[in-house]
């Protein structure tokens, strides 16, 4: 009873203190159903329209500036073709509530006079953008690197436009030199150069269901040796890029894992495979390291008594550090069963001593309630502050977190806002603490969200009801009470103190775009909203991604210190607490304290 005195004595006090923090205590605006990055209009595209625009990637300088990048595959006004075709970059100087351009990222021939660049005309795809941790070389931290997949021109575009100049492209083209290159700026992405090729292929040969297909004339030994999907990472004072590669390799060496390239690479029929390989740089040496293999993929007979590996088409390389010291590396793979895999290694640069295919991802374990890790290809994985893992893939709009972080650790799926899309980037950001995310969406669509799971930047509540002096919790629960409490309403009054996780009972309070407040949970983020979306007397309260004003509450402050959360849907109606253990409702206004909230940080 000493407790409930004390709360009482201070009510007045703590709540007027409040007050005061409440407008910034999620550290920033949030915007969780975000908005349009970019809009395909109606320009002409070198390849379908469907995925003229997509890849989008972003990463966060010291300053708290976001940036990113994405393929943007339309015709060069200039050239008519692929020449000159440039990666734009934008910015986001709010923690990614809103994005604005800010570059236009150039082609190696143009941004260098060095003649061993002369052929890559085309800046095209893949961007991965990547902020130097520390030193690397001549390259100094903070330095904002990107990767990109390099080009000449798309010459089974300009051989269709010149046949017919009505010719719309329904897909991929072929075009010439594909090479990956890395960039860097030293202004926060403002502007660019070039520093080095870092990895070389042939023709691309078609690509995104039209392997080997769309071939160009001037392709005369109808090559497909393409390079795709540059990941940078920073490990032991060297600058790793790992990529997707489709040179043909007969196989590799077990102890160095160095590929054996076949000797008529540039003319023998190809055999359409890939593989999963990276490369080291000091920063300082002419060339980057020989390629080593990540994921061989499967061993596919050529005839004539040669093999090569790349079955199955491994590709999309993330790498992440586990807490239990291993390292984990999840990709596609098109080659029959799963078709999104991992392997976990001791060392981030001998993932070939593995699995040459890999284990299914939906085999890791996830906690009750949550469904198996989603597949669909493209899969990224970031690590959090603190060693938490995220993940997601096209197959699903939502996340699993391991709140862990080890190799073997049990993961939990979470809702957002963003629905399922191919190559959605995750992006954590650091003065929110929460994840930003990129998406293609429709046609040619780019779309940018974020989502809170939890332990995010700014002050945590205690919401005490005056009538029981309880606190507003979750009986444990941390995601969306439809995943983790059988699609039951979850939000509880309890005893403070009383939850095995403590950090349910603890509640961002954050300004929406609408004007409103949300009330996020500290353990997983999700807001404390209307359950059936009904905004009518006696609806129970859960805890659900915030993507609706169901989950909005207009802050009241009482004459004596205390606050009503007044629903913005339905302004006749407040939160209410109106016994001991029960279930937070919506009720009309009563006088008895039930609906008068201490927010105590």
């Amino acid at each position: 009873m000493q407790r409930r005195k004390l709360g009482k004595a201070l009510g007045t006090f703590v709540a007027t203190s409040a007050m005061l923090a409440i407008p910034a205590s999620g550290a920033q605006a949030y915007n969780p159903t975000g908005g349009i990055l970019y809009q395909l209009g109606s320009e002409p595209c070198l390849k379908g329209r469907g995925n003229c625009a997509i890849y989008p990637k972003s990463a966060q300088l010291p300053s708290g500036r976001l940036v990113a990048s994405f393929e943007k595959s339309t015709v060069v006004p200039e050239t008519g073709s692929a020449d000159k075709q440039t990666l734009p970059v934008h910015k986001s100087d709010d923690h990614g509530t809103t994005w604005q351009p800010l570059s236009e990222v150039k082609a190696p021939a143009y941004l260098s006079s060095d003649a061993k660049y002369a052929k890559y005309t085309s800046n095209w795809t893949n961007p991965y953008l990547y902020t130097l941790p520390q030193d690397v070389g001549n390259l100094k931290q903070g330095t904002l690197l990107l990767a990109s997949v390099v080009s000449g021109d798309d010459y089974y575009y300009k051989e269709h436009k010149a046949a017919a100049p009505n010719w719309t492209p329904s897909n991929d083209g072929d075009r010439k030199d594909l090479a990956i290159a890395l960039y860097s700026s030293t202004d926060e992405g403002a502007t660019w150069k070039v520093v080095n090729v870092i990895a070389t292929g042939g023709w691309q040969g078609g690509s995104a269901g039209a392997v080997g297909q769309n071939i160009a004339g001037a392709n005369t030994n109808k090559q497909v040796d393409p390079l795709w999907e540059p990941y940078l990472m920073v490990h032991k004072g060297k600058l790793v890029c790992y990529y997707s590669d489709e040179n043909d390799y007969l196989g590799f060496d077990p102890a160095t894992g160095v590929p054996m390239l076949d000797p008529a690479n540039d003319t023998a029929p190809d055999s359409h495979g890939q593989i999963l390989v990276h490369k080291t740089w000091d920063g300082r040496s002419a060339n980057w390291s020989n390629p080593v293999v990540d994921v061989a993929g499967l061993t596919q007979d050529m005839g004539g008594g040669k093999t090569e590996i790349g079955g199955g088409r491994p590709g999309m390389t993330n790498v992440v550090r586990t807490t239990d010291g291993k390292w984990m590396l999840p990709f596609e793979f098109w080659g029959g069963g799963a078709n999104t895999r991992y392997v976990i290694a001791d060392s981030p640069l001998e993932f070939y001593r593995g699995s040459r295919t890999g284990t299914d991802i939906a085999s890791l374990p996830v906690d009750s309630g949550s469904r198996p890790l989603t597949s669909g290809g493209s899969p990224v994985v970031i690590r959090l502050p603190g060693g938490r893992l995220v993940y997601n893939a096209a197959g699903s709009g939502s996340v699993w977190v391991n709140e862990s972080g080890r190799s073997d650790g049990v993961w939990k799926e979470y809702q957002t806002t963003s629905r399922a899309g191919y190559s959605r980037n995750l992006q954590y950001v650091e003065g929110t603490g929460r994840i930003a995310i990129l998406n293609n969406q429709g046609t040619s669509t780019l779309a940018y969200a974020e989502v809170d799971l939890g332990h995010s930047d700014g002050a945590y509540y205690q919401l005490v009801n005056r009538k029981t002096d309880q606190v507003i919790g979750t009986g444990n629960n941390t995601n969306d009470a439809n995943l983790g409490n059988g699609d039951v309403p979850d939000v509880v009054l309890e005893d403070p103190g009383s939850a095995s996780n403590p950090d349910t009972q603890f509640w961002h309070v954050v300004a929406e775009p609408n004007g409103g407040k949300t009330l996020l949970n500290k353990s997983g983020g999700r807001a404390a909203a209307i359950w059936t979306g009904n905004a009518t007397v006696g609806q129970r309260i859960g805890q659900w991604v915030d993507n609706s004003a169901t989950g909005s509450w207009n802050l009241i402050k009482t004459e004596d210190g205390f606050y009503r959360l007044q629903s913005v849907k339905n302004t006749n109606l407040y939160l209410t607490g109106a016994s001991d253990d029960a279930p937070l409702t919506l009720q009309n206004a009563v006088g008895d304290g039930s609906q008068d909230w201490e927010l105590v940080e």
